[in-house]
């Protein structure tokens, strides 16, 4: 079978053989994961324990066992750069029923606060865009246009009101495919409810499924660059610059950021973004504003390039082209440059200039219509699935590289996308829904548990968030900045961290 064959077939499998036990091997699923990176768990140079098991929440979906996996895998390359610092090998350990709220810390509202309050979400009526939607033909469409300028061109288009009844009404006159044809016209987020079954037989499934889940790419060659051998994390004297924003792009700052590098992220002038959001996915992450359209901003930016080590993005369609910061230009600018970038169907492909956010990747592989049916479709309690997978992914993608380009050198592409996530998480499997009941009743080894959780104050007030919640026993995540206001630093690297030798550092701890 092609490699598309076997993914339509585990997708299939998972969504028509649902699970009725809790037995499922981590171990195997995480040793596949690892494997086209190249790498193996046994890379991490310790033990690797998971506790607890999926079901964990009132979902189908094998919502702790995705997140735990994801957690892991970035941690078994963090843990064997470490070793390629010259520091020993660690263990490494995740509990389900914590990771499962790492998933989607915000939406319960009392895990990520400021000053004892959760962020405040500017405009509530965005909520009610991240609902399913009756289509003329008897279908479903989402339409989670959540950001003001979305917003306001999805009602400019749809010339309704804005208010849940009206959009209801202007979405009734239209069929599930005009709206996504009209969502893709005009840059606004329409995405169709499908089936697995109808997922699999378009030609976005063969594009994204002919693809890895992490797309690293070598494109360019350039010298070798050592890791540093000083420092007391991973990724100490790392510097990784971002364009991010939401989860899914910012959420690989705060990967890399946990593991000890330094993440500036550049904002754009009169950019804005959901405090919310700010909240969970910048954690770690410096943050500077530039008028990366003028000449001058456009220097400032090509100047923090050449000292990157890491670009890394989540940008709409031909964005980072215009910017000049696209994998061509980039690269040029800083030849051994790893560039990662985020997309929500694929860079390439017959959906390439749909845009979308996580619920849409959910909705259109299927994955909703699994979590209830196809007339009736349901988010998983957790709202978020794919953002923090994708923010994961592409972190281990970027740690992956940096091991290749220690070694062999070059400049390097990696990509990933929300669809492509989501495609793999339906392949791990679902569960009966009657057992998914009995399972939660019994708990045991399906009770969820507080994640672990940090202070900090920070210039925007006493912060409270949730760790990383998996656990490097030789070189915990840590945040040298936790939460800054959007363009509150310089657009300035921090200068690289004192000399001490990794060698030397852990003795201390032996």
């Amino acid at each position: 079978m092609t490699n598309v064959e076997q993914l339509r077939a585990a997708m299939l499998k998972g969504v028509h053989e649902r699970a009725t036990t809790d037995t499922f091997d981590l171990h195997e699923a995480l040793r596949a994961m690892l494997a086209p990176l190249g790498f193996t768990p046994e890379d991490c140079g310790g033990t690797i324990r998971f506790d607890k098991c999926d079901p964990l929440m009132p979902s189908n979906l094998r919502l702790g066992g995705a997140a735990s996996l994801a957690l892991v895998q970035q941690s078994v390359i963090a843990a064997k750069l470490w070793r390629m610092r010259g520091g020993l090998g660690q263990d490494i350990h995740v509990d389900l029923g914590q990771a499962i709220r790492r998933l989607a810390p915000a939406s319960e509202l009392k895990w990520e606060t400021l000053n004892g309050f959760p962020a405040d979400v500017a405009d509530r009526t965005i909520f009610s865009y991240l609902g399913f939607y009756p289509t003329k033909d008897g279908r479903h469409i989402l339409p989670a246009n959540i950001y003001p300028g979305l917003k306001t061109r999805m009602l400019a288009v749809l010339e309704c009101a804005d208010n849940p009844k009206a959009l209801g009404r202007a979405i009734a006159r239209y069929t599930a495919d005009e709206l996504e044809a009209l969502g893709e016209q005009h840059g606004i987020v329409f995405a169709k409810v499908r089936t697995v079954d109808e997922f699999v037989a378009t030609e976005v499934f063969e594009y994204l499924a002919s693809r890895p889940l992490i797309e690293i790419e070598k494109v360019g060659d350039s010298a070798p660059e050592p890791l540093p051998s000083f420092g007391t994390h991973p990724l100490s004297g790392v510097r990784a610059l971002g364009m991010g924003h939401v989860i899914a792009g910012a959420g690989i700052g705060r990967s890399l950021a946990s593991l000890g590098a330094d993440c500036l992220n550049v904002w754009r002038v009169m950019e804005w973004e959901q405090d919310t959001l700010l909240a969970t996915a910048n954690v770690g992450v410096r943050s500077t504003r530039l008028h990366v359209k003028s000449e001058d901003g456009r220097r400032q930016l090509h100047a923090l390039l050449r000292d990157a080590d890491i670009f890394y993005a989540n940008r709409r369609p031909g964005l980072l082209a215009e910017l000049g910061v696209d994998l061509k230009a980039a690269t040029a600018v800083r030849p051994g440059l790893i560039h990662v970038t985020v997309s929500t169907h694929g860079e390439d492909g017959p959906w390439k200039n749909r845009v979308g956010f996580d619920q849409v990747a959910g909705t259109v592989t299927g994955m909703v219509a699994a979590e209830g049916t196809l007339a009736a479709p349901r988010l998983p309690p957790t709202s978020i699935i794919n953002d923090y997978l994708v923010a994961w992914l592409g972190a281990t993608g970027a740690m992956a590289a940096l091991a290749r380009r220690a070694v062999e050198g070059g400049s390097y592409r990696v990509h990933v996308s929300l669809t492509r996530a989501a495609m793999w998480a339906v392949t791990l499997g679902l569960f009966e829904p009657r057992y998914v009941e009995s399972a939660l009743r019994s708990g045991g080894e399906h009770t969820l548990i507080d994640p672990q959780l940090f202070t900090s104050l920070t210039p925007l007030g006493i912060y409270q968030g949730v760790t990383e919640n998996v656990t490097l026993s030789r070189t915990p995540h840590h945040y040298m900045n936790v939460l800054s206001p959007r363009g509150a630093d310089q657009p300035a690297w921090l200068p690289r961290p004192k000399q001490v030798n990794t060698a030397d550092f852990i003795k201390l701890f032996r």
